[in-house]
């Protein structure tokens, strides 16, 4: 079956008017269903703590609103498959195309770098050894002497069973150390490209708050270089490059396509010259950035994970009703891109401010065009336990703030209007919900604002059941026999009978409700504090995802306990005030499932971990 853009040239224009009135309609009729079932006591006092109420209910009842409509977009709707070179995919990448396999790194210790090699390795057997014109690149900022040691003791192993014309190792200059994973990324592309050795990008005055002295355009940026740098049309010797002298590039041989991964990510078979083939279509020339569909690679290695990949199946219409409906897809920092664009919009302009791009792949799909490629996909691994998560999700909140921060006014089209929201609503959702839940309990508690029984119920029961049952028990229905028409990609889950079906959904639903409740505390918490440290203009401390894992690795039950300790004492207080009658019954009901989720949720956290 075959899906595509009637044009010559695939249109980046979307069409979203229609569906942003029905949300907003879908919104307010919600909205009003909550405030009837409301009832002031105190005149005067109670009508303005209603009135928050009500809007702290409309924007986190928004998001449902969203998912209805990203749901019904995605029913009725056809895949949007990129044009794709036919004779690429019958007969293999051309030989004179040359394409860089990037995979940037800060590991403090060897293990997260033999995580990457492994994975790096994977990709080189999985797109054919012999294709000379796919050069694997790590490039490298460790500062730790025994892991450069080990490191290169690894590349040459490699380079001994690939070739040296295939497997690279460029490290960093310390003294040029700026702009993290970004900031190397950059400045290898550009050597690759023009021949750059030494700093050209973010050299101005202007940026030298944030640049430290580290543009120094008499240093050169790598001081350590393995592989056949001719192989990569380089004319000059390693010497050169590692004295800062620039060289000459054979605009012939140079690098055209650039891929980019992470430390866990792996291509499979046949998924790399599929890209290649949308990245060479003529129809898709004004395209920078090709974000991939992203899977999980482990997806049976616990069952924390074996919940998040059931979870990324039942959701999955929601990005990817987004991208159809608005031709925009975000950048998850793992996908391919075109040299010649990406450089003249991400590079060469200085698009991204060095103080401000800790989310650096998101920024870059608001300042280029970026797609997502429905028929191709790359495998990652994801968190093996919650805890891990919460630590990361820490982290990318610090870059989502600082996105929105910058952008979140500015006069983008639909989709990236649309992605900016879901940045916003990652930042507040659980903050504001959290608050909803707090203000309603504190109000029905005290009795300034009490919910009238049967209109309170059927819609706080009603819109429960509409969160819950359109992605996890429609989806797995709806959504998985559209699939299996279209068959676009491998099916990710097994089929199995209605029934198992059913209680799949149900399993999922009441375990992934009591872990994932912990957010309400821990989003707001690291909202909160990577809010401060950012108007103090403290410095953003970036861990990678591996470092999270061994962090968590072996903790224990009593550990999880300790490192989570807020909910549980929040829900062991409200069960005992239900229980001894503090509060009244249908309050205590309401806060019920809430109050088990803070008491359980560690507990959960350590039972997913395991096989």
């Amino acid at each position: 079956m075959e899906h595509t853009d009637s044009i010559e040239t695939f249109s980046m224009r979307g069409s979203a008017p229609g569906s942003f009135s029905c949300k907003i309609a879908l919104t307010v009729l919600f909205t009003l269903f909550y405030a009837l079932s409301l009832h002031s006591s105190v005149p005067f006092l109670s009508p303005v703590f209603k009135l928050i109420l009500i809007l702290l209910f409309a924007f986190s009842v928004s998001w449902i609103s969203h998912i209805v409509i990203m749901f019904l977009i995605y029913l009725t709707s056809q895949p949007l498959i990129l044009h794709t070179r036919e004779d690429i995919l019958d007969n293999g990448i051309p030989a004179n195309v040359k394409i860089a396999f990037f995979r940037p790194i800060f590991s403090k210790s060897f293990a997260e770098m033999k995580s990457l090699l492994n994975s790096m390795e994977q990709d080189i057997n999985n797109n054919g050894k012999a294709n000379k014109n796919l050069k694997y690149i790590v490039i490298d900022n460790t500062r730790d002497e025994k892991v450069k040691k080990e490191t290169r003791d690894a590349i040459k192993a490699l380079q001994k069973t690939y070739g040296e014309d295939m497997v690279f190792y460029f490290h960093r200059n310390v003294k040029c150390d700026f702009f993290k994973k970004v900031g190397i990324l950059l400045d290898s592309i550009m050597f690759l490209y023009e021949g750059w050795t030494k700093p050209e990008l973010y050299t101005d005055q202007k940026w030298e708050k944030w640049a430290k002295g580290t543009r120094d355009q008499n240093e050169p940026m790598f001081d350590v270089i393995l592989g056949d740098i001719s192989s990569l049309g380089i004319k000059g010797s390693v010497a050169d490059i590692t004295s800062g002298k620039n060289v000459e590039v054979d605009k012939s041989e140079r690098i055209e396509l650039c891929f980019v991964s992470d430390a866990d990510n792996v291509w499979p078979e046949g998924e790399v010259r599929k890209m290649v083939g949308k990245m060479l279509h003529p129809a898709n020339r004004q395209i920078s950035i090709f974000q991939p569909t992203i899977r999980v690679s482990n997806p049976d290695e616990n069952k924390y994970i074996n919940l998040t990949v059931l979870a990324r199946e039942f959701e999955k219409f929601e990005p990817v009703g987004r991208w159809r409906l608005h031709r925009f897809s975000p950048f998850y920092g793992k996908g391919a891109m075109k040299l010649d664009n990406y450089i003249q919009d991400i590079a060469l302009g200085e698009a991204l401010h060095p103080g401000k791009a800790a989310s650096h792949d998101f920024q870059e799909a608001l300042k280029t065009p970026t797609v997502l490629t429905e028929d191709v996909y790359i495998n990652e691994k994801t968190f093996s336990n919650k805890l891990s998560e919460l630590k990361r999700n820490a982290q990318w909140l610090w870059g989502d703030m600082e996105t929105v921060r910058q952008y979140i006014l500015k006069n983008f089209e639909s989709g990236r209007k649309a992605h900016l929201y879901i940045l916003f609503r990652g930042i507040f959702g659980d903050l504001f919900f959290g608050a909803w839940l707090t203000l309603s309990f504190l109000l029905w508690w005290i009795g300034l604002v009490k919910p009238i029984n049967v209109p309170f119920w059927f819609v706080t029961v009603g819109l429960a059941i509409l969160y819950l049952g359109l992605p996890y028990f429609l989806s797995p229905f709806l959504i998985a026999e559209k699939d299996a028409e279209e068959n676009i990609l491998p099916n990710v889950l097994p089929e199995v009978s209605t029934v198992k079906k059913i209680w799949r959904s149900i399993h999922f639903c009441v375990q992934w409700f009591f872990i994932q409740q912990l957010d309400l505390i821990y989003k707001p918490k690291a909202a909160v504090i990577n809010f401060l440290n950012q108007i103090n203009e403290k410095p953003f401390v970036w861990k990678t995802g591996a470092m999270g894992e061994i962090e968590t690795a072996n903790m224990g039950l009593l550990d999880y306990y300790k490192s989570l300790w807020i909910p549980p004492v929040v829900g062991a207080v409200l069960v005992i005030m239900g229980l001894i009658g503090l509060i009244p019954f249908g309050l205590f009901m309401f806060s019920l499932p809430f109050a088990l989720s803070f008491l359980l949720g560690p507990g959960l956290i350590y039972m997913t971990k395991a096989k």
